[in-house]
């Protein structure tokens, strides 16, 4: 009897430890914004997109790393990265939530902290959509940033043409188990 008990907990024991890994991770990642007036339309896109999804307990955290977000003028990269988001100073912008559901297709919500330019502000809403991937699941979402929020002043200068409200898409890759 002994001997029977032993064989079964170790049994139990070894599907523990072997258990389903629960953690997805961004494979790639790219990051969208836009800022639009009458005066002009200002795009932006970058790649530096890190993080990952516990799947058990639903908590993301995605990372971007701001230095990597460029305007198809130079010009416009180098204030963007000195002048508004302080690259220097504030290299990356962390969103920590919580997601509503898990699933490989379907409309997805996230609502959690997003730290930008040394601010954090809480329930930020990310609404998005997953499909299944070859080689996981996709998933793009959208939000707004309003500068002001984050503590970032749009010079007098520019202030026709830069919105104050910032329209953001992010797509990830994300790798499953």
């Amino acid at each position: 009897m002994r001997i029977i008990c032993l064989v079964l907990g170790l049994f139990l024991v070894s599907n523990t430890l072997v258990a389903e890994p629960t953690e997805w991770k961004v494979a790639k990642g790219k990051v969208f914004f836009k800022s639009e007036t009458d005066l002009e339309t200002i795009l932006g896109e970058g790649d530096s997109v890190t993080g990952s999804l516990d799947v058990k307990t639903k908590k993301i955290k995605i990372e971007i790393g701001l230095s990597s977000i460029k305007t198809d003028n130079k010009l416009q990269t180098s204030h963007l990265h000195d002048n508004y988001f302080e690259v220097e100073k504030f290299p990356i912008s962390t969103f920590e939530g919580e997601v509503n559901q898990i699933k490989e297709s379907g409309d997805v919500e996230a609502v959690g902290v997003l730290q930008l330019h040394g601010v954090k502000k809480e329930n930020v809403k990310l609404l998005g959509k997953t499909s299944k991937a070859p080689n996981g699941v996709e998933q793009i979402s959208y939000f707004t940033i309003n500068l002001s929020d984050y503590k970032i002043e749009i010079p007098k200068l520019v202030f026709l043409k830069v919105n104050p409200v910032i329209q953001v898409k992010v797509k990830i890759q994300w790798e499953t188990p």
